[in-house]
């Protein structure tokens, strides 16, 4: 695995865990804290209806009181009594209840004047188990009860609130109670708004969550950018040295032909024209003459084409052109000395103001030049190849060109082992921050250098100072 991706996990993989613990945290607290504040508000509820119901059942025992004091017979004071309690209703769903000591209901529901009131009778199989706790919590001196009940506004089964007393002259049960819906929708709403904190605070969290990834991303994106550039500008450096190097070591080949072997083989000339001149002449009759005057001859030839070889293979190396006048004219010599011995038309032209190139523009135009036109003379088998070299004020472009039989650029790149000339003509140019392209086709292929001429651009090298008289 790469260094970069294995910064990238060990960046990340942290902060998912530190976020993914906050999120389970935070919704063990919030889901805590929303039970706590349930509690918190169910005895607070809680507590507020039973004080209420307490207060309910001293006004009705209040009441119940004053008709007992009034002197009246017993049974026209429970009369009273009962049309009393029967309109004593508060709130929508509130009213009073009586039971005698056989659990009877001594209010009539019809007499009450609140439609969808009933009462608990314990002789029903619905109100059995509530009047029976009624009457038990009665008999233990009252109290509160909880039960479930149909309240009269809705219709509905909700769970009931009720305190109950006894009123002992007259042996009844005396209650009342509130419906406690309300304080179940009240505890709903805040476990649900506890939900929605937790959904928005977890929301908030992947939020941030992908927030870091994203800037983790990006950082990576911009370190890898960043290691990219540093990585290209060595690789760019070395190809730059490998390059000066080879050039250095051709003008220092070069410089050891025309320096030692060149001059040895010219002075081995001289000696043989010596000897040469010294032999008999030619006959009369200007035959060859035959013996070590021949051979001479033979010997003296073979050391010219010597001479005109080493001489080649020494501009070729490193034509004493380039430096001298420039690259226009080394090209131009160039490709003259082919057209002596191609076997295609071969033509160069310039376009626009020549200018001074720097040593390494100039150097690496001619070596993409002499390598397209050597794969064009060995691979195109080309009718007709272009050079052109085409200034301008920023930049200076190469164009080669043939109508030869082209190539399959895809295979020849994906080779591992061919196209060493393409990859090091591409190398060279990108090398100077300049634009390679090549194109094939069944039309020919095209060649296309392109280097600026920016000063900031320019490297700081220079090779070897040509030979003086490697041209001759």
């Amino acid at each position: 695995m790469q260094f970069r991706w294995k910064l990238l996990l060990l960046t990340s993989l942290p902060v998912l865990g530190a976020l993914s613990l906050v999120a389970a945290t935070m919704q063990h607290q919030t889901l805590k804290l929303g039970r706590q504040e349930r509690q918190l508000v169910e005895a607070a509820y809680l507590h507020s209806k039973e004080t209420e119901l307490r207060h309910y059942v001293q006004l009705a025992d209040t009441v119940l009181a004053r008709i007992g004091r009034s002197g009246q017979p017993e049974a026209e004071q429970q009369r009273q009594a009962l049309a009393v309690l029967t309109g004593m209703k508060f709130g929508q769903d509130g009213y009073f209840f009586v039971y005698d000591r056989q659990g009877k209901v001594l209010l009539d529901a019809r007499q009450m004047g609140q439609a969808g009131v009933d009462l608990c009778d314990p002789n029903t199989n619905e109100g059995e188990v509530p009047a029976l706790a009624i009457l038990a919590k009665a008999q233990e001196g009252g109290g509160f009860v909880r039960y479930f009940w149909q309240k009269p506004s809705t219709q509905q089964t909700a769970p009931k609130l009720a305190f109950v007393s006894s009123v002992p002259a007259w042996g009844w049960v005396l209650g009342t109670g509130l419906y406690l819906d309300d304080v179940e929708e009240a505890l709903g709403k805040i476990e649900a708004a506890a939900q929605d904190n937790i959904r928005a605070t977890r929301t908030r969290i992947y939020a941030i969550a992908a927030l870091c990834m994203v800037l983790i991303g990006i950082a990576g994106f911009a370190l890898n950018i960043s290691d990219h550039r540093v990585s290209s500008a060595k690789l760019k450096r070395l190809a730059r040295r490998v390059v000066h190097s080879q050039e250095d070591e051709r003008v220092r080949v070069a410089r050891e032909l025309h320096d030692g072997v060149v001059q040895v083989l010219v002075s081995s000339k001289y000696m043989l024209e010596t000897a040469q001149l010294a032999l008999p002449g030619t006959p009369a009759d200007g035959r060859r003459p035959a013996g070590p005057r021949h051979l001479l001859d033979q010997g003296l030839q073979r050391l010219n084409d010597a001479l005109v070889e080493i001489r080649r293979v020494s501009h070729g190396l490193r034509p004493a052109l380039l430096d001298d006048l420039g690259l226009a004219p080394a090209l131009s010599l160039m490709v003259e000395q082919m057209r002596a011995h191609c076997g295609f038309a071969l033509d160069f032209r310039t376009e626009g103001e020549p200018l001074t190139l720097p040593t390494a523009h100039s150097t690496a135009l001619f070596r993409v030049a002499q390598e397209a036109l050597a794969n064009a003379g060995t691979h195109a088998r080309p009718a007709r190849v272009e050079v052109v070299l085409r200034f301008s004020p920023r930049r200076v472009r190469l164009l080669v060109r043939d109508d030869g039989r082209g190539f399959a650029l895809r295979k020849v790149q994906s080779d591992g082992q061919g196209g060493i000339g393409l990859r090091n003509m591409r190398e060279r140019i990108e090398g100077l921050d300049g634009r390679f392209v090549l194109a094939s086709g069944r039309r020919g292929t095209v060649v296309r250098a392109v280097l600026p001429l920016a000063p900031a651009r320019q490297p700081a090298w220079c090779p070897l100072p040509a030979v003086a008289g490697a041209a001759s």
